[in-house]
């Protein structure tokens, strides 16, 4: 028994232009196919990390950020970065909790200039809004999601194994106005697309116990 199945990129395109119609079982992928293809892999995978679909593997990434005393801001450093998860400012050998708020939070702030430990943080693109303002320099540590790594050559795509057949069809669809996919066979991967996204959305639900989970299809 294995529990060890996964697709390759190439194998992944292969199914994706079959899809289309655009090669047959003993056909070999062309040059300019592949170039098409992986790149409408990239992008969905890219778009779809940053709608909320967590790709685990890159999953609770964590940074040191530095704080400067006296400054409100400070900069996230990490190239991979997508969006935070959770903050602690270190105290010593201790770590203490950075409330994470949103921007209309922030704004609602009366004395953004007091300074303090800080305490919540407002966090937009790569800089960080302190509140209080660090009174002295230091370090918080934050957890983020990391962006989802590009497809390579020879290696499964990053995405749980079970998201797989609704990815291809998802891709698929996606390619259809480049390969001009007649009809009715246009509209069947149209259809199919719509269903492939809940099927990732449901796919992605966190699963805890062993009781029936109810998935959502939004």
């Amino acid at each position: 028994m294995t529990y060890s199945f996964t697709l390759t990129r190439e194998q992944m395109v292969e199914k994706i232009l079959g899809k289309l119609g655009v090669l047959d079982p003993n056909e070999t992928v062309q040059a300019s196919d592949h170039e098409v293809v992986t790149d409408a892999i990239d992008m969905r995978l890219k778009e779809l990390h940053a709608l909320g679909v967590l790709w685990w593997q890159v999953s609770g990434a964590a940074t040191t950020v530095a704080l400067t005393g006296g400054s409100v801001t400070a900069t996230i450093s990490a190239a991979d970065y997508l969006f935070p998860v959770s903050m602690m400012f270190v105290n010593g050998t201790d770590q203490e909790p950075v409330e994470i708020i949103g921007h209309r939070e922030y704004q609602a702030i009366p004395d953004k200039a007091r300074q303090g430990q800080p305490e919540q943080v407002f966090i937009s693109g790569a800089t960080c809004y302190f509140y209080p303002v660090p009174q002295a320099s230091g370090s918080v540590r934050l957890t983020y999601q990391a962006i989802a790594d590009d497809s390579a050559t020879a290696t499964a795509l990053d995405m749980p194994v079970g998201m797989m057949r609704p990815f291809v069809d998802l891709v698929a669809g996606d390619l259809i106005e480049e390969y001009q996919v007649p009809e009715p066979k246009a509209s069947r991967l149209v259809a199919k697309q719509d269903g492939a996204a809940k099927s990732i959305r449901a796919l992605n639900t966190q699963r805890v116990d062993s009781t029936t989970v109810t998935t959502e299809y939004f």
